[in-house]
């Protein structure tokens, strides 16, 4: 569906809670994910949020950090 994944792994979810300027919190959860470049970590595409009567979309990603070779 667009997505770069290679497969989603089961299971796993993380909350990350958004404050905007107003005070006001949006809670997105994040799936896990396997990124096309092995990283492992969390992904969400946000369709629509709004703010000040405004629409905002976007996405967040949290990928497992790795050591340098």
């Amino acid at each position: 569906m667009g997505e770069d994944v290679a497969e989603k792994p089961k299971g796993k979810i993380v909350f990350v809670t958004i404050r905007m300027p107003d005070d006001k919190e949006h809670e997105i959860p994040l799936p896990a994910k396997i990124f096309s470049s092995g990283r492992e970590g969390f992904y969400a595409q946000i369709p629509a949020l709004v703010y000040d009567d405004e629409v905002y979309g976007g996405q967040i990603q949290i990928w497992k950090k790795t050591t340098k070779s």
